[in-house]
């Protein structure tokens, strides 16, 4: 199933806001990665779109700005927003900082096992809880997923999107 890629429009259909020809450029540029140029267009197609799936479901409530349209299927094209220096982010295209960290994802997915967003027990939740009494008092043993955190996380991409984020989270733009 070929992929369609945002064109700036914001297309009801799109599922990528990266082609596969601006990926291969990318990667030729940057990476030079033989696990993407070895790929098929099939696993570069389906990498591309859990990347950008992933950006959209992550960074859903930090992007700055708001959607230029209710029907649009990605988070990007939006409207209302600055970059560090002040200026406009055009709302008529997908900004180069976002394609890169597509391509970047992409990348990972195809290389990592368990892909972007493995299921995982992240720490500090409970994994087994016993209650029980014991001499005349209720005793609970919970036994916790310990260690560090297995959530991942890509400090290259917090990086290369931190301009295109709100710094508090969700921000509150005035409509048209």
């Amino acid at each position: 199933m070929t992929i369609t890629v945002e064109d700036g429009t914001g297309l009801a259909a799109a599922d990528s806001y990266l082609s596969v020809a601006a990926a291969d450029t990318y990667h030729t540029n940057h990476s030079d990665s033989s696990d993407w140029s070895g790929a098929t267009t099939a696993v570069k197609e389906k990498a591309l779109r859990m990347a950008t799936q992933y950006v959209d479901t992550v960074y859903k409530r930090r992007w700055k700005g708001i959607k230029q349209l209710e029907t649009q299927a990605l988070a990007w094209p939006r409207w209302k927003v600055t970059d560090f220096d002040g200026f406009t982010v055009g709302d008529d295209h997908v900004p180069a900082d976002l394609e890169d960290a597509i391509a970047e994802l992409a990348l990972r997915d195809i290389t990592e096992t368990g892909g972007l967003i493995p299921d995982i027990d992240a720490p500090g939740t409970i994994k087994s809880e016993k209650v029980g009494l014991g001499r005349g008092a209720i005793v609970s043993e919970k036994t916790y997923v310990g260690g560090k955190s297995q959530i991942k996380k890509f400090r290259i991409i917090d990086m290369m999107l931190k301009d295109l984020l709100s710094p508090k989270g969700y921000e509150e733009v005035e409509r048209r």
